[in-house]
């Protein structure tokens, strides 16, 4: 007998009426977020840098504690925390000039992320493995979410080519009024279509990753080989050092996903030795990075940016480290998948822990 949550093998699962009601109800409270300059007259450039993981988490956590048994004291935890880092960002000054400020602007909408991920494991939130079940999750919404942008987006170019051909302009009313309810919904849609039918995209998020990981390691290769011909200098160029670690993130980030796809424990020798390369590389990368960071360090003191980066990269360059080892054993043939798993599981708190250090203590110290 087929129960509530047991997808469809034929049919999309939409949930019941029910669901409808709250999946409709999150998705305005989304909206109304995000309309709330429009709504007070409040500078736009003010309030969403401040508030851009408003407007998607709360609305989130609201219908993930409706959808999933949770213990009410681990959610208000979740959503007390929450409200209280949006109201320390709305309360700190500054602006996209303020490097303090950008750290926390970019730092609490990450860790919003990290709540949501405790609310979603529930009591299991201790569980490494449950932690890369719930990574495996985001890389289906991920997905999800992405085809979905893809389809807003031609449908906007669509309504909004077939009224200026009969002589309406109404690209102020529906990007006010629809473009920005919708933008606002997706999250929330994502998770209703994604927990009714857990298996529509559990196929392309590891598909992707097992395309993309091959493809990575030669851009990197290259990247690496060709910065040191470059004009550029990464011991000199802020710009340079900051998008340098940003793509050490996208490849670690490339990384841990390939290792947490639902297909882990069939990989072949080929994929693993990619990962580990790749994950080698990368290693050799973060070392490049930090030696141009502690060149920075010692001629120009510490900074707020400097720290923020100090910080992230020797815990990436640690985790990469385990990665590495776990992988080069599982290349010979005497290691165990679960094991990089589990590593993967470890490693996520301490990143919390760091976001949440830049995100409140930075904007004091500096």
């Amino acid at each position: 007998m087929k129960t509530e949550m047991e997808p469809s093998k034929t049919l999309l699962g939409w949930g019941t009426p029910k669901e409808w009601g709250i999946v409709a109800l999150t998705a305005f409270l989304a909206g109304l977020i995000a309309r709330i300059p429009l709504l007070f007259d409040i500078d736009p450039e003010y309030f969403y840098p401040r508030n851009i993981g408003s407007i998607v988490f709360p609305a989130l956590l609201l219908y993930l504690f409706w959808k999933r048994p949770l213990p009410l004291r681990q959610f208000l935890v979740a959503f007390s925390l929450m409200i209280t880092s949006i109201i320390f960002l709305n309360l700190l000054p500054g602006n996209e000039d303020s490097p303090v400020f950008v750290l926390s602007a970019l730092h609490i909408p990450v860790l919003f992320w990290f709540l949501f991920g405790y609310v979603y494991l529930g009591t299991e939130w201790r569980n490494p493995s449950q932690r890369v079940a719930f990574l495996r999750y985001n890389g289906d919404l991920l997905v999800m979410g992405g085809l979905i942008v893809l389809a807003g987006i031609l449908f906007t170019a669509l309504t909004i080519g077939v009224f200026d051909l009969i002589g309406f302009q109404i690209e102020q009313f529906y990007f006010d009024y629809i473009a920005l309810w919708g933008l606002s919904a997706i999250p929330v849609v994502t998770a209703f279509l994604l927990f009714n039918n857990t298996a529509l995209v559990s196929k392309i998020a590891p598909l992707i990753a097992k395309i993309f990981a091959p493809l990575a390691f030669l851009m990197l290769l290259i990247f690496s080989v060709a910065i040191h011909f470059s004009d550029k200098n990464l011991f000199i160029d802020r710009a340079l050092l900051l998008a340098f670690n940003i793509i050490l993130i996208a490849v670690l980030a490339l990384i841990l996903f390939s290792l947490t796809d639902h297909d882990s424990g069939g990989k072949s020798k080929f994929q693993l030795l990619i990962l580990f390369l790749l994950a080698g590389l990368c290693l050799l990368d973060n070392l490049f990075a930090l030696s141009a960071l502690g060149s920075r360090l010692f001629a120009y003191g510490f900074s707020a940016n400097r720290t923020a980066l100090l910080g992230l990269n020797l815990l990436m360059l640690t985790h990469l480290l385990s990665i590495a080892k776990q992988l080069f054993s599982a290349v010979r043939g005497r290691g165990d998948l679960i094991l990089i798993e589990k590593s993967i599981g470890f490693f996520l708190p301490i990143y919390a822990i760091w976001v949440a250090l830049v995100a409140f203590l930075f904007p004091l110290f500096f």
